[in-house]
């Protein structure tokens, strides 16, 4: 009986930590490399995303040359697509 509890104890305390470790927040390394759990509109299942800190620069810039083009569009009223 002492045995058994004792690996009940043991197992559960594994997965805490397990679990703990993983607990979706973003991880960077010395490189650059990162993962983040990230979930898509309209789902709540949660994926693993990596990237590297080239792709996030690039990413961002991307994103704001964009929003730059749109707003450009706006003022303009060019709605050319």
């Amino acid at each position: 009986m002492k045995l058994n509890v004792l690996a009940i104890l043991t197992i559960t305390s594994v997965f805490l930590v397990g679990c703990q470790s993983n607990d979706g927040q973003s991880k960077t390394t010395d490189s650059g490399y990162r993962c983040e759990q990230v979930t898509a509109l309209g789902s709540n299942i949660p994926t693993k995303y990596c990237s590297t800190r080239k792709q996030r620069e690039e990413a961002r810039k991307r994103g704001a040359e964009s929003l730059r083009n749109s707003q450009q569009q706006v003022l303009t009223g060019d709605d050319r697509r």
